[in-house]
């Protein structure tokens, strides 16, 4: 069995080459520096021996040159596995030293256990005719080399650090930039530009619809976005583009070559390489950001690794953001509800207030309409004991007048209130309103004939249906042709008629009673269905009345769902007309 001695100070990288070689057969001893491997290969001398570079106590430069040196150790190939010295002249030193091989890291294994097995089995010495330098020689060149190193290194320190410096003054700058859509943008130019980067796109995830649509991109052309934004948009686990597929897996990906992979789609035949990362905050998807490149083989793991980092804290801003705008929303509809809110109490209190005005002038109309009869029957009743014998006839007129209007006033009062507290029962009935108004006409008759009134109905549909109830609707009717016939002058005409009509795509009967009268005035027609309200020509006319009449049919054509309309010219007469919906 072919016994390997592998060196590196890095254990995760020892321990993982250790695995790999002892699962393939061979028998491993590790070692942790230089020294450490001298003096474990003097005791135990290896077949092969697998070394790092960069080491401390003694690299592995200076061990290759104690190596070949040792007269017990010099005909055993030596190979040195790095990631850190891995440019033509480390190359070149490493072979002038007498190394078999130079290997990269991270080597694909089975290429690199190939590479052992093919150097374990030369059956030819390999260090025997190697020439060892003079001191001074080897530390001059190796001094060049580490000069080389360290300048290669400051100026990638320096790369670094200005990276570092525009990422940290675009965080700086990520708290204060809202909306969330701009906040992305801004944050993908800045990664772009600190990682030296060309192309990036951010793919949003909507968890509904498990989609990821293109939400912003850098380095494409404009013209190119509507076609992007409309063909770039992904399912979540369907590998076709790869951005559902690192949606899904929730882990970095790099393509190192596009063009061998049949899941790239080739929106821009330029890119080469891309690499994929996502971002999550406590295990929840928020979108995954792609940096693309024109070179082959642009990204490596440090690469992956500075993007998940960059990744991670923009998911943890992106989140804030979200909580933020959350937060503001949640702050402006409590703020429109308080605002409804207060309106909804302030019209409330206007509502009050005018309630409370209207019950105080209700009550002071009402002490005003009573006292009125009161006070007439008071003094004919007096008159009545004290008056003289031939004028009781008359005062006893005038008390029957007094008393029917009182007793008018509190019939009224009782109906409007119990219609207003809903304790009259509307029973709505299919009704022939012709038939209702016809009833009218031949109840009244008589009392328009009296006053040397014409009369004339004119029915103007024959389908008048409504959903009325019968002895309330008959109340409004009675109530009009009441007004109609006191305000109409002898030789004067009432007119009849109902009709349909749509408004406010409601199908509606009409009855309308029209007269010849004096009217009501333009100052006067607005309150007419006030309580008590008696305009100018109801108190100059000497007609009785209590102001009731036309409030309560207000309330009983409300109950109906329906509504009551007034038109005047003063002078020329007034049309009240009822309205109710057609069955």
């Amino acid at each position: 069995m072919t016994k390997l001695l592998i060196v590196d100070d890095n254990l995760t990288a020892l321990n993982s080459l250790h695995s790999l070689l002892v699962d393939d057969g061979f028998e491993v001893e590790t070692a942790v520096n230089g020294e450490d491997a001298l003096n474990k290969a003097q005791n135990a001398p290896p077949d092969v021996i697998i070394s790092d570079i960069l080491m401390p106590v003694m690299d592995g430069y200076s061990l290759i040159r104690q190596w070949v040196q040792n007269t017990t150790l010099k005909h055993i190939p030596f190979i040195f596995y790095t990631a850190t010295y891995t440019d033509e002249r480390d190359l070149k030193m490493a072979l002038e030293l007498g190394a078999a091989c130079f290997i990269k890291k991270p080597a694909h294994p089975p290429a690199l256990l190939d590479e052992i097995r093919h150097i374990a089995q030369r059956t030819q010495p390999l260090l025997t005719e190697t020439n060892v330098e003079e001191e001074p020689v080897f530390l001059k060149k190796y001094n060049e080399l580490l000069i080389n190193k360290l300048e290669e290194k400051l100026l990638a320190l320096n790369q670094a650090n200005q990276r570092l410096n525009i990422l940290y003054q675009a965080s700086i700058q990520f708290n204060t930039i809202q909306p969330i859509h701009d906040l992305i943008s801004f944050a993908l130019h800045a990664y772009t530009e600190a990682l030296g980067y060309t192309y990036a796109t951010y793919f949003a995830y909507d968890n509904s619809t498990q989609l990821l649509h293109l939400m912003e991109t850098v380095g494409f052309l404009e013209d190119q976005l509507p076609k992007l934004h409309k063909e770039m948009v992904f399912k979540l686990g369907n590998p076709l583009g790869l951005v559902g597929l690192v949606a899904q897996t929730k882990q970095a990906l790099i393509i190192p070559d596009t063009s061998a992979d049949p899941r790239w789609m080739p929106v821009n035949p330029s890119l080469r390489s891309a690499l994929f990362v996502p971002l999550t905050q406590n295990e929840e998807l928020l979108g995954i950001i792609s940096f693309q490149s024109e070179q082959v083989g642009a990204f490596n793991e440090e690469d992956s690794f500075n993007a998940m980092t960059l990744a991670n804290n923009l998911a943890l801003v992106i989140r804030n953001a979200q909580l933020f705008e959350s937060q503001r929303s949640q702050m402006d509809q409590l703020e429109e509800k308080v605002v409804e809110r207060t309106a909804e109490l302030k019209i409330a209190l206007e509502k009050a207030e005018a309630a409370t005005w209207v019950k105080s002038q209700f009550i002071s109309d009402m002490n005003h309409e009573l006292r009125t009869p009161l006070s007439n029957i008071k003094l004919y009743l007096q008159l009545l004991d004290h008056g003289k014998e031939e004028n009781k006839s008359r005062y006893m007129e005038t008390l029957n007048r007094e008393t029917a209007r009182l007793q008018q006033l509190i019939d009224e009062l009782l109906d409007l209130s119990r219609i207003e507290s809903e304790k009259t029962a509307v029973n709505l009935i299919p009704t022939d309103i012709n038939q209702l108004v016809g009833n009218l006409i031949m109840a009244r008759l008589e009392l328009a004939h009296e006053k040397g009134i014409s009369l004339d109905f004119h029915p103007g549909t024959e389908d008048a249906i409504a959903l009325v109830d019968p002895q309330l609707f008959f109340q409004v009717l009675a109530n009009l042709w009441a007004n109609a016939v006191n305000y109409t002058p002898a030789g004067g005409s009432i007119w009849l008629q109902t009709e349909t009509a749509v408004e406010d795509q409601q199908q509606w009967i009409t009855v309308s009673i029209i007269d010849n009268g004096p009217g009501i005035s333009n100052e006067d027609l607005p309150h007419i269905f006030e309580r008590f309200y008696r305009g100018q020509i109801g108190r100059e006319s000497g007609v009785s009345g209590t102001g009731l009449g036309l409030a309560l049919c207000y309330e009983i054509m409300e109950r109906h769902e329906g509504r009551i309309t007034a038109e005047s010219i003063p002078g020329m007469g007034s049309k009240f007309t009822a309205w109710i919906k057609q069955l």
